[in-house]
This record gives structure tokens, C-alpha cells and sequence, in this order.
């Protein structure tokens, strides 16, 4: 098997893929920088939220690039992340148990813990008590029994912030974990049934590209909005397969940092000379998208100093600001949107950290020391 930076010898690149997909072992890289990378991502995100938060859903995020808001694209790239360590983690040769107790073990308690704040404790202080329609406590039960088990994330709680621009929702990010849920569930079963040519995922890669824009496309024209609910799904699908088939096809890409950088520079110039002088289209979020998954490989090459050996805060980071910025918004209505983004930032920062720490503080073996008589 060849290794990066080794070629083939006389193999075709055909020849060599197909023996990849027989061989379990994989060469070892240096993810020092994952969760810095993903921390930047998510950082983006929540100031996308915060930023129109006290403007509403149908203004433009901060940071809006060639018509798209960069929290799109940040859940975009954080899906490619996923499809590349899911066949990264399952090409090593761990069973599926494992990995679906490993991702279970780093996601559900998380989700547990911050749904449960919501419901337990800012539900009571944001709720108005004399609303028509309020969650009882069988109701905030239910409420964080879909949540953390995904059946139903992040859906409206009745009585809180009713007057707000997006009523009723204090977990607005959670959303995306359902999607991610369902990604990883498929990609279990196709391993499982041993259907893992690199060929099968790419095509279905190019499916799900085509019903995306068939989608949006039929829309378009009929003025319909009868399959949105497919659209996110496809988008975060669309990453998801091309990171899995970014993995699969490693060999071919590029190997290092700067060359990621220039790959990278040249999707987003694309989709910058698509955007500004020729018709719109759809292949501007598809290449602008691809630009920033590149990037992002690009960031975790490079392995720089500041993104390196970073915590995982990835889930608790992603799970407060929402939760945060609604918060603050609640206290201070006339507060600038400046102002809500940072506080917004700083308090789901400080949370991520202050559990993060606990739980470390937590795990470690308490050895009570005897004292000589």
C-alpha cells in the first residue's frame, strides 16, 4: 500500500484504489490540529447565529460570502470533516461497535447536559408564565427525551420568548446533530452490508449533488415550497459523501499544506468570478463549499502552533452559543448586534471551557493519601 508522499511504481492510480479498498491498515497522520480546525469552524458559526439574532431569519449572517451565510458553510465543512474521519476510523479496522459507542460516548452526554440546562433552567427564567401555552414538567420531560435522543432536536418550546425574532427556540443549532445522526446511521449500514467501493460513494456523491440541484432547481421554477425539507438534508449529505470520498481517494489529492492553500484559493476564486460576472447558478455554493472543506484541510496540514492540541470543546461550543445569544437578547433587547456577538461568544466559550474542565477534573483517580499514625 502506498503511503503519502510514495507512489504507486507501475500501478495504475485504478489499480491502486482497488487494492486499497481490500487493505485495513492506513497510514498514521498527525491530527493534532482536528479540534483547533473545528473550533475556528464552529467560532464562524456562532458569529453567523449571533449576528442576525436581534435582526432576524431573513437578514445576512456576518461574514456572508457569494450570497451564502457562513454558518452554511461551516456546517457544510464540519460534515466533510465527518465523512473523512468516519472511513479514516472505520478503514483502521474498528468494528462498528466501537465506533458507534465512540460516537455516542462523545456526543450524547453533551447533548444531555446542555439540553438539560435549557429545560431546567433557562426555560423557567425566559418562559412568560402567563403564556396560553406552556410546557408542564411532563412536557419539558418529553421536550429533553426527544432532544437527546434525536427524534425531535431543538423544537419550540411554547411560552418562551414568544416575541422574539426566532420565537420559541433555545437550542436553534441542535438541528444538524439529527442530520448527522441519520449520515453516520447510513454509512454504518453500507459498511456493514460490505458495500464500500470508493466508486459506490462517489456515486452516490454525484446523486446527491444532482438532487440538490434538482431540487432547488424545481423550486425555482414552480415557486414551490413543498421539498425544502429535503434541501438541508442534501446539503449536509453532499459533504458528508465528499469527505468520505475525499478519504477514499486520499492518494490522489494533495498531500500538504500549501498545496491544499492553492487548491484552495482557486475553488474560491471560482466561485468569486462565478458569482460576480457570470449568471447565478447553483455551482457557486457547491464551489465556494469545496473551497472551504479545502481550506480547512489545508488549516489541519499545516499543523500551526495555535490549532494544535486543542481540547475537544467542539460539541459544548456549538451547543451554547445559540442558547447563549438568546440569553443575552432576552436581558438586553436594545443591545447592538456587535456587542451580542461578542457576549454571545464569550459566554458559550466560557461554558464550553468550565465544563470541559469539570469533566477532566472529574476523570481523574482520587487517591486519598494515609497519613502515618
Amino acid at each position: 500500500m502506498a503511503y503519502a508522499g510514495e507512489t504507486y511504481g507501475r500501478k495504475s492510480f485504478r489499480e491502486a484504489v482497488f487494492e486499497r479498498e481490500n487493505l485495513a491498515e492506513t497510514p498514521q497522520e498527525d491530527l493534532s490540529s482536528l479540534n483547533g480546525v473545528r473550533l475556528l469552524i464552529v467560532t464562524l458559526i456562532g458569529i453567523g447565529y449571533a449576528s442576525t439574532m436581534a435582526v432576524g431569519p431573513g437578514s445576512l449572517e456576518w461574514l456572508n460570502t457569494f450570497g451564502y451565510d457562513p454558518s452554511l458553510y461551516g456546517i457544510q465543512v464540519l460534515f466533510f470533516l465527518s465523512g473523512w474521519l468516519a472511513w479514516r476510523s472505520v478503514e483502521t479496522g474498528r468494528s462498528l461497535r466501537a465506533f458507534i459507542a465512540t460516537r455516542a460516548r462523545n456526543v450524547l452526554p453533551w447533548v444531555a447536559l446542555y439540553t438539560g440546562l435549557v429545560a431546567a433552567v433557562l426555560y423557567p427564567v425566559l418562559c412568560d408564565h402567563d403564556a396560553p401555552v406552556m410546557h408542564s414538567t411532563v412536557g419539558l420531560v418529553l421536550y429533553v427525551a426527544k432532544t437527546v435522543t434525536l427524534v425531535q432536536p431543538g423544537q419550540p418550546m411554547p411560552g418562551a420568548l414568544d416575541g422574539a425574532l426566532y420565537a420559541c427556540n433555545l437550542q436553534g443549532t441542535i438541528w444538524t446533530l439529527r442530520w448527522g445522526a441519520i449520515a453516520y446511521a447510513a454509512f454504518l449500514v453500507l459498511h456493514a452490508l460490505k458495500m464500500r467501493s470508493c466508486w459506490l460513494f462517489l456515486g452516490l456523491l454525484v446523486m446527491t449533488v444532482a438532487a440538490h440541484v434538482g431540487v432547488n432547481g424545481w423550486a425555482d421554477m414552480t415557486g414551490s415550497d413543498r421539498l425544502d425539507p429535503l434541501v438541508p438534508g442534501l446539503r449536509v449529505a453532499m459533504a458528508f459523501l465528499a469527505g468520505v470520498s475525499a478519504r477514499q481517494f486520499a492518494q490522489a489529492l494533495p498531500q500538504s499544506a500549501k498545496t491544499w492553500g492553492l487548491l484552495a484559493t482557486a475553488l474560491i476564486a471560482a466561485a468569486a468570478i462565478h458569482y460576480y460576472f457570470i449568471p447565478w447558478t447553483y455551482a457557486i455554493e457547491l464551489i465556494a463549499t469545496a473551497g472551504w472543506c479545502a481550506l480547512a484541510m489545508a488549516f489541519l496540514k499545516a499543523r500551526l502552533s495555535v490549532l494544535t492540541d486543542w481540547p475537544n470543546l467542539v460539541l459544548p461550543l456549538y451547543l451554547g452559543t445559540w442558547p447563549a445569544a438568546q440569553t443575552w437578547l432576552f436581558f438586553v433587547p436594545e443591545i447592538d448586534v456587535p456587542v451580542l456577538v461578542v457576549a454571545s461568544l464569550t459566554t458559550s466559550w466560557g461554558l464550553a471551557l468550565a465544563f470541559s474542565s469539570l469533566v477532566t477534573l472529574a476523570a481523574q483517580p482520587f487517591h486519598r493519601g494515609v497519613q502515618a499514625a
